[in-house]
């Protein structure tokens, strides 16, 4: 399954760069999501063993992040037993001066279980696309 979102800030696309490429920024978000982090690399291919409890279960699973085109691109990659997702996030210029951020997300379901969650989430896509373009916002706030 796809998603995609697009966020824009106010703020010159080095500044919204710099708080993506901050560990201890993707370490807090993934925390407030209710993970549990362990850092295994930086950039430019950040690596992360992270926890995160599921239909009350603790969950393993890795998390990286790569600027794949430098000041354009960064790919953030979930690989876990359940399902695995990979997101391309572009940064563009705006001529007020801001950043626009175009995050595309595709979704991949490992178990019967993960599959069906997968559908479910295809019903609310718009749900599913808003939980996106928050992550994308709290990640590159000032």
């Amino acid at each position: 399954m796809e998603i995609e979102a697009t966020k824009d800030f106010k703020r010159p696309r080095a500044d919204v760069l710099e708080k993506f490429r901050d560990p201890a920024r993707f370490e807090s978000v993934l925390s407030e999501m209710g993970a549990s982090v362990e850092r295994r690399g930086v950039l430019p291919e950040a690596r992360w063993d992270c926890s995160l409890m599921w239909r009350e279960s603790p969950r393993q699973m890795t998390v990286s992040l790569a600027e794949t085109a430098r000041d354009e691109t960064m790919t953030l990659g979930l690989a876990s037993d359940l399902a695995g997702a990979t997101m391309v996030m572009d940064f563009y210029d705006l001529p007020d001066g801001g950043c626009r951020v175009l995050a595309k997300a595709d979704l991949q379901a490992n178990t019967v279980t993960a599959k069906l969650a997968l559908q479910s989430l295809r019903l609310v896509r718009g749900r599913a696309e808003e939980r996106l373009t928050r992550f994308v916002a709290v990640l590159g706030r000032p």
